[in-house]
């Protein structure tokens, strides 16, 4: 069991890994250091683009649908056209 001063196993595991990237980041030029930032930044940008792009499809999706309910006039009565009721 810990106590409340001891660190987790995942603290202690963090604070190695971050020592770890220091050293090797500490021996390679600040310039490959700010340009590996820059391409990982872009990746994610990237990826954050093509999410985008899948909110969008589902958005318009949703639009047509509205645009056709609205057309047909299945909002105002929940997709009965009127000649059903007895």
């Amino acid at each position: 069991m810990f106590l409340k001063n001891d660190k987790s196993f995942m603290e202690k595991r963090s604070e190695f890994r971050h020592r770890i990237v220091d050293s090797i980041y500490d021996k390679i030029p600040v310039e490959v250091v700010e340009h590996l930032g820059n391409a990982n930044k872009e990746f994610i940008l990237a990826i954050e683009g093509v999410f985008n792009g899948f909110i969008k499809k589902i958005d318009d999706r949703i639009a047509k649908t509205k645009e056709r309910h609205s057309k047909s006039g299945d909002e105002t009565n929940n997709g009965k056209n009127g000649d059903d009721e007895e």
